[in-house]
């Protein structure tokens, strides 16, 4: 290679990278207040060293003071701290269910894609089966089966849920599998397993994060509506979901109490909604 037609080649390089699209604006302030919501609730509690279930009967449904920034519950609670320790169960909760719902739905996908065509068949039916009821009623169903526990919702969360992620999985690895290089792997003797660890699942990395941060919001207000109607913690431990219920009934003196963490859910979900779609748009340019 002469020098001239070397200083051309990284020339394109460069020029490549310049062009390559960088994250959205809208993404990156996106992710930084996800960021900063996962930093509030992780250590807010260390510096905000109020106990979240300890009452103060006379000092209930007090305003924000500088004391107690939020004010108070109906019981003296501090609202602040709840909110944080609230935040911690509700965050952590729908990030362990999206990692269930996502190994699953992805073992079922490859599954489909990798295994006899009727299995595919089969799974498949399955998933329209299930798709076919709303989630949240057959996890509501499954979690009035099982005994009441914050894991058990979990639990049901993701056995109702992996079927979104198996049709995105599944038709991502059949595209995949379309591709040239694959059937050169496939001709040197590549086992389907051996396709999918070292060639499909690398390539795919990015839009499988895409997937799963597209679908975390619905998870999050899935996991707030069944706390909501008593299917979550136990008080008085706080979660945004029942922390909403807990306060129905003071609506109208102190609507605070309602509005504060029904806020913190609408702006965690938009801000997880608008950093997928940035995410997705990233991801689809580099995949062309």
């Amino acid at each position: 290679m002469t020098h001239g037609s070397a200083n051309f080649t990284n020339a394109k390089q460069v020029e490549e990278q310049r062009t390559k699209p960088q994250l959205s604006s809208i993404g990156r302030v996106a992710a930084g207040m996800l960021l900063l919501m996962v930093v509030a609730v992780s250590i807010g509690p260390l510096f905000w060293q109020v106990d979240p279930l300890a009452q103060h009967i006379g000092q209930r449904l007090n305003p924000p003071s500088l004391s107690n920034p939020l004010g108070t519950d109906q019981f003296g609670r501090d609202v602040l701290a709840r909110i944080l320790i609230g935040g911690r169960w509700s965050l952590a909760g729908a990030a362990l269910v999206c990692l269930g719902t996502s190994c699953l739905g992805l073992f079922i996908g490859a599954c489909c894609a990798l295994g006899p065509r009727w299995l595919d068949y089969l799974l498949s039916r399955i998933t329209e089966t299930l798709q076919a009821v709303p989630a949240v009623l057959l996890a509501l169903a499954l979690s009035a089966i099982l005994a009441r526990s914050f894991g058990n919702l979990l639990l049901a969360l993701v056995l109702t849920n992996w079927t979104w992620y198996a049709r995105m999985y599944r038709a991502l690895i059949m595209k995949e599998l379309a591709m040239p290089y694959i059937e050169g792997a496939q001709v040197i003797g590549v086992k389907p397993l051996g396709i999918l660890t070292r060639h499909v699942l690398p390539n795919l990395f990015g839009a499988i994060v895409v997937v799963a941060t597209t679908n975390f919001g619905s998870v999050i207000l899935n996991l707030s509506a069944l706390s909501f109607i008593g299917f979550g913690l136990n008080p008085p431990t706080p979660e945004w979901g029942n922390l909403i219920n807990e306060s129905r009934t003071f609506f109208q003196r102190e609507p605070r109490l309602m509005i504060i963490p029904g806020l913190c859910i609408a702006t965690t979900v938009l801000w997880i909604n608008l950093l997928g779609n940035a995410l997705r748009d990233r991801v689809d340019h580099d995949r062309r």
